[in-house]
């Protein structure tokens, strides 16, 4: 059973089951979701660190990928509202030929959170991502929120 746009599906296997509305109170108003952001990292200390700070601030942290291929994946499944991404993600491919495949697939939003600040990772930042906020590792919660709130779009207008 999961919650699925204040819908609750019910099913046994994929594609089948039930489709109920949710039911709210009386004179309740709808409530608008917090903005869904992906976290993209190789050390899953740092991004279970960034998913505490992000939800204290009250959003939600729909996946944690560590590698390229699961953050596309992840990118395509959760259709986030936003994507921190750190550049150097081990092996395989970076940070930011992952942001490149994602484009290729959909546009988000991207902040990326990298100890790599050199002239020459910023330029590839840049070159694929160019409206993308850049923060150096580590991060205040403060600096974290502030490039949050500016990278989504803002509801209602």
């Amino acid at each position: 059973m999961r919650l699925n746009k204040q819908v609750i599906c019910a099913s046994d296997r994929p594609g089948s089951g039930s489709f109920r509305p949710m039911a709210m109170s009386e004179g309740e108003a709808p409530r608008h979701h917090e903005p869904r952001v992906l976290i993209v990292d190789d050390e899953y200390f740092v991004a279970w660190h960034l998913e505490s700070l992000l939800q204290d601030l009250e959003f939600d942290v729909c996946g944690i990928a560590g590698d390229c291929e699961s953050a596309v994946k992840s990118a395509i499944d959760f259709a986030p509202d936003l994507i921190l991404m750190d550049v150097n993600l081990g092996g395989g491919p970076d940070g930011v030929e992952t942001v490149r495949r994602i484009f290729q697939r959909r546009q988000v939003p991207v902040i990326f959170i990298t100890a790599y600040t050199d002239e020459a990772n910023l330029t590839r930042i840049r070159q694929a991502a160019p409206a993308a906020a850049i923060l150096s590792k580590p991060v205040s919660p403060e600096v974290l929120q502030a490039a949050v709130r500016r990278a989504l779009p803002r509801e209602g207008g």
